[in-house]
């Protein structure tokens, strides 16, 4: 069964894929390539990356799901995707998480049977083994209807999973700016931080989503919030050449000479 597969840089379908030798993440060869021109470290765990610990991704068997390469790709931030396999829906380390049937119909985005699920009394806020509840699901889903289902039916909006991820956080990184407007009406925050420190304003970014950063700093986002490595939005702004976010964000007061741990500024 045919397979899709997306670098979590540039988040179109792999060309050119190699993957780093330890952690065994995979990326477009030309777009890990020129981040590792700026942070020596991989891009999903922080791990020290060089070039030389490259190697290329030739291919992989649909009858080995949990080879390490595959148990790396099955990430729910996007990189994996496969809508018929419920199995591989819900887990990151190779092993199936447990999660409940609302968890299933939201990562589906199956409104109905949501619905149901909800009107015989299911736990709107019930966690998989990832500390992930369906609300999770559906914005990273993109269904604004499932998500509007479950806020109505109490859903924590600010509820974290084991990386600290907000919806806020898994919407702004899809790009949905309906499900980010929704969560914010609601009372997400707008400047929770995930376990590498990164805001929504971060994830809108970096993923070059003008929409949404001027949603989330009309919302009173911090506009130098730094991740991890002392990285602001701008920083990532400027690394992905979006002049229109870089542009935005000086307006809004970014500090143009702020300095990440190896002392570089955006530009």
């Amino acid at each position: 069964m045919e397979r899709s597969l997306f670098c979590p840089i540039c988040l179109n379908e792999l060309k050119d894929p190699l993957r780093t030798l330890k952690c065994k993440h995979v990326f477009c060869g030309y777009c890990i390539k020129k981040w590792l021109q700026v942070k020596a470290s991989c891009p999903m765990d922080r791990n020290t990356v060089v070039i030389k610990d490259l190697l290329p991704l030739y291919s992989y068997s649909d009858e080995r799901p949990t080879s390490p390469i595959i148990e790396n790709l099955l990430e729910y931030n996007g990189i994996y995707f496969h809508p018929n396999r419920i199995r591989n829906m819900c887990f990151s380390s190779g092993k199936p998480a447990k999660c409940t049937a609302l968890h299933v119909a939201a990562r589906q985005g199956n409104l109905e049977i949501c619905q149901l699920l909800v009107s015989k009394g299911a736990t709107v806020d019930a966690l998989d083994s990832e500390n992930r509840t369906a609300l999770h699901f559906a914005a990273f889903r993109g269904n604004l209807e499932i998500c509007q289902l479950l806020v109505s039916k109490g859903a924590t909006v600010d509820a974290l999973d084991l990386k600290n991820r907000t919806a806020l956080h898994v919407a702004a990184f899809k790009g949905n700016l309906e499900i980010c407007q929704l969560l914010v009406s609601k009372g997400a925050t707008v400047d929770a931080l995930n376990s590498e420190k990164w805001t929504a304003l971060h994830f809108a970014a970096f993923n070059g989503n003008l929409e949404i950063c001027q949603l989330l700093l009309s919302k009173g986002a911090t506009v130098d919030a730094l991740d991890l490595e002392n990285w602001t939005a701008l920083h990532f702004a400027a690394f992905k050449g979006n002049l229109e976010i870089c542009q935005l964000l000086v307006s809004k007061g970014a500090t143009v000479d702020a300095l990440d741990l190896k002392n570089r500024t955006a530009v």
